[in-house]
C-alpha cells in the first residue's frame, strides 16, 4: 500500500522516487490525474536533472481535443515497493500520475485538505 495526501487544492497526491538511468533519484509528488492515462508526466528541469534518456516524440491528444508534440523519456519509478520503468511525458507544470501507472489498483481518498490518500493492490 501507498500513502499519499489531498493538498490545499484539494487534488490527491502521493510522494514518488524517480530514478534516472545514471542512478541518480529524485522525490517528486505527483498530483493523481485519473483523465491522464500516461504514467508519468514531469516538467523538463526534472528530466534535465536526472538526465533521463529521450525514448520519442509522439503527437499527443490534449483534453481539449488539440493536438501537440511532446518528448517522452524513460525513467524507473519506485512504485509499491519495486521498481518500474515507465515512460515519461516531458511537459510544464506540476508532476502528473496517470492510470498507467495506477492500473490494477484502487484509491481511497479522503477529499479534505490533509487528508489520507491509500493507493493499494486490487485484491
Amino acid at each position: 500500500m501507498m500513502i499519499g495526501v489531498i493538498n490545499s487544492q484539494l487534488e490527491a497526491t502521493l510522494r514518488l522516487q524517480v530514478v534516472g538511468t545514471n542512478g541518480q533519484s529524485l522525490e517528486v509528488t505527483a498530483v493523481i490525474d485519473t483523465g491522464y492515462n500516461g504514467a508519468l508526466s514531469l516538467p523538463r528541469s526534472i528530466v534535465a536533472a536526472l538526465s533521463l534518456p529521450q525514448a520519442a516524440v509522439r503527437e499527443v491528444t490534449l483534453g481539449d481535443t488539440s493536438r501537440k508534440v511532446f518528448n517522452f523519456y524513460g525513467a524507473d519509478v519506485l512504485w509499491d515497493g519495486q521498481t518500474r520503468k515507465v515512460r515519461v511525458l516531458c511537459v510544464e507544470g506540476a508532476p502528473l500520475l496517470g492510470t498507467a501507472l495506477l492500473r490494477g489498483y484502487q484509491i481511497v481518498a479522503d477529499f479534505i485538505e490533509g487528508g489520507q490518500v491509500m493507493i493499494e493492490v486490487i485484491p
